[in-house]
């Protein structure tokens, strides 16, 4: 036995590809098994590649860094807020008729009684 790889082995699965596969589809078996071998190498190239440039150090300049120009600062005044009343609700009360609710306003509240 001189292991798995011998002489008389490679004949018998050489029989055995041409058994299965036919003499004729053997040729392209092999044109497409060496392009896939050839696109692995490429990508096993490129990839080596990306890793050495990962490793290189990056060596880049900083942009000097001016100081912003000065901005002059106005106080403006602060315009009063816009109070508007509340809208109207309507509610459906329990009897089925509709009743529209207003809200009171600030100054209606302060002059109320209660």
């Amino acid at each position: 036995m001189d292991g798995i790889f011998s002489g008389p082995h490679l004949i018998v699965v050489a029989i055995v590809f041409v058994a299965l596969f036919g003499a004729s589809k053997l040729p392209i078996f092999a044109r497409s098994l060496g392009q896939s071998m050839r696109i692995f190498k490429s990508e096993v190239r490129g990839l080596k590649e990306d890793d050495q440039a990962a490793a290189a150090p990056v060596i880049a300049t900083a942009p000097a860094i001016q100081a912003p120009a000065p901005v002059a600062y106005v106080q403006q005044p602060v315009p009063a807020p816009v109070v508007t009343a509340p809208a109207p609700q309507v509610v459906t009360g329990a009897d089925g008729q509709q009743y529209v609710m207003t809200p009171l306003t600030p100054e209606q509240t302060s002059t109320e009684q209660h």
